[in-house]
């Protein structure tokens, strides 16, 4: 398997917190047992922001749907995972 390196160089612009192929959840107004889950297939920096990252998720759907989100309404798996252990 080919490992490819992408490398962002906009000297003001901030890691993004989620990388792709990286599970997360997206947060609703629902009970977080209930949020729809996916992974990330692709990232863009904001053109009017340089730290504003948004992350394209493909759900973890049978039809494969895929919406883009900003940082704020994604939580990583993990997170979700243990704070549902810690709230039972």
């Amino acid at each position: 398997m080919t490992t490819i390196n992408i490398v962002f160089t906009h000297p003001f612009a901030k890691t993004p917190k989620y990388t792709f192929g990286e599970q997360v959840a997206i947060k609703s107004n629902c009970n977080s047992k209930k949020w729809a889950t996916g992974q990330i297939t692709g990232l863009r920096l904001d053109y009017d922001s340089v730290n504003t990252w948004n992350y394209t998720v493909v759900f973890d759907y049978p039809q494969g749907f895929c919406e883009e989100f900003t940082e704020e309404d994604l939580a990583a798996v993990d997170e979700l995972v243990c704070s549902q252990l810690l709230f039972k």
